[in-house]
């Protein structure tokens, strides 16, 4: 109980230790706002693409366990392609080619991200519906039900224990992963920051950004702790 009050009481300090030092001291209001209106690109961005990489995913794992081979061929493809090549590559091939008529830069970006999710979202439940003992879906089976019935009624809830804390993981990864997005000029934290330090001619506003980056990784990893410890208090 007193480590833990003593490692809150570290992580304040250290935090408040870093905004004195790299918090700009030249800024005004209206960058102030900017700064705000930027961190909620981001996480529009973060929750946009994981909302979209989960929604994907999922289905992607379900139809590779439906065993019919061209398809499973043609999602693992996908898979390959997506895991394969540099999402700052498929974030401009969405913008500047796919989407090259929006006018939105954001949107296109959350497709981007999204898909890119997908195929690590996918890959998460496959591995999590592995972890679960064959015989399960061989009973429901020998009981009447079918796959459909059988994945979603008995494999799969034994199977979210695992995979929810991952996915949770996923959030953590993309919401780091968005600040590639000023490659496409969309203003997310990062990149305002960049732009920030051009016009104050100091490093302090991209220490800034960092230090933001850290404190909203360890509250989203403190959530995931939380989430697991919520997930494993039956076992």
């Amino acid at each position: 109980m007193y480590f833990k009050i003593f490692k809150f009481l570290f992580f304040i300090a250290i935090v408040l230790i870093a905004i004195y030092y790299t918090y700009p001291t030249d800024i005004t209001d209206a960058q102030i706002k900017n700064y705000c209106k930027s961190y909620g690109i981001t996480m529009i961005l973060t929750i946009g693409g994981t909302s979209i990489g989960i929604f994907l995913g999922f289905i992607l794992a379900f139809l590779k366990f439906a065993n019919f081979k061209i398809l499973n061929f043609i999602i693992d493809e996908y898979i390959d392609i997506i895991r394969g090549t540099p999402i700052v590559i498929q974030l401009m091939i969405f913008v500047f080619v796919i989407f090259a008529s929006w006018t939105n830069n954001i949107a296109a970006a959350v497709f981007a991200l999204g898909l890119n999710s997908s195929a690590y979202v996918a890959e998460i439940v496959r591995s999590g519906i592995n972890s679960i003992d064959k015989g399960q879906m061989e009973a429901a089976r020998a009981m009447g039900l079918n796959y459909t019935t059988s994945m979603r009624k008995i494999v799969f809830p034994q199977a979210i224990k695992n995979i929810l804390p991952a996915l949770a993981n996923e959030f953590i990864s993309l919401f780091k992963e968005t600040s590639v997005v000023g490659m496409v000029a969309i203003t997310d934290l990062t990149f305002f920051s960049k732009s920030l330090q051009a016009t104050l001619y100091t490093v302090q506003p991209i220490l800034f950004a960092a230090v933001i980056y850290y404190v909203s990784v360890k509250f989203f990893t403190l959530l995931v702790k939380l989430l697991e410890k919520r997930l494993n208090r039956n076992d």
